[in-house]
């Protein structure tokens, strides 16, 4: 099974925006910055709050 996307909210500014479970670098907030998800050499360590899990359908869209 494919490793699924996360839509996460930000804490600081309550933007969301879409999270690969297993992030390779840190990634921020594209509005304040924030950080939203770090590596930790397998499944990222999510920062903001988790909204949904997407499916592939979903991302495909």
């Amino acid at each position: 099974m494919a490793s699924p996307f996360y839509k996460v909210r930000c804490k600081d500014c309550g933007n969301h925006q879409i999270v690969f479970s297993k992030a390779s670098m840190v990634v921020n907030c594209q509005i304040c910055g924030a950080v939203l998800a770090e590596p930790t050499g397998g499944k990222a360590k999510i920062k903001g709050e988790i909204v949904e899990e997407l499916s592939h359908a979903e991302r495909t869209t």
